[in-house]
């Protein structure tokens, strides 16, 4: 791309796991009086005790997303990086029941996730559906906020095994961070489709 079209990309990393480090990055950006233009929530603990899991893949990013939310611009994009192993019809039935109910609400999956009731796929519905409930909460400032997975890449976490690249990943994550005003929000997506 030509250098006249390029804009300036800075990335902020944060541990989700400490709500300190939330507080330093909003405090950072207050600073600056920045704003966001994007916000990609991509932690993601696959293995370990079931609370450090919730704690990593769907609180995290529920505290980073509302911290940040002051901070979003206008047509602003939010991604929540999930997993087809969160597909909803793979839970357990009980969570399936909590994260279909139409009176769902932010409130709710913070205390889901504070129960920690399952492992890696189970977070990943929930932050699938808590990207639905920021979506809608959104949708007045035009921001869009999808869930989108990678696929199965290979990362550290992925494995060598995996068949997709990490190029191949980030280029499904950036469709919705790049999705032109009015795009769809609040669903879920692999490499720009919509994915159960």
């Amino acid at each position: 791309m030509p250098s006249r079209h390029r804009q300036e990309t800075q990335a902020e990393v944060v541990d989700t796991g400490k709500p300190e480090s939330i507080e330093a990055l909003a405090k950072r950006l207050r600073a600056r009086n920045q704003r966001l233009d994007a916000l990609v929530n991509n932690a993601g603990v696959y293995r370990g005790p079931a609370r450090e899991i919730w704690d990593v893949n769907v609180l995290g990013p529920l505290l980073l997303t509302r911290a940040l939310e002051p901070f979003l611009a206008r047509n602003a994009r939010v991604v929540m990086v999930t997993s087809s192993l969160g597909q909803l019809s793979a839970q357990p039935e009980g969570l399936v029941k909590r994260l279909s109910n139409p009176q769902l609400s932010l409130a709710e999956i913070e205390r889901l996730a504070k129960e920690a009731p399952d492992g890696y796929g189970a977070s990943k519905a929930a932050l699938t559906a808590m990207a639905r409930l920021f979506a809608e909460e959104l949708r007045p400032r035009g921001i869009l906020v999808n869930a989108i997975s990678p696929g199965w890449v290979r990362t550290d976490m992925g494995g060598r095994s995996a068949p997709r690249s990490v190029e191949q990943g980030a280029a499904s994550v950036l469709w919705g961070v790049q999705l032109p005003p009015g795009g769809p929000t609040g669903g879920v997506f692999e490499d720009g489709k919509a994915i159960a």
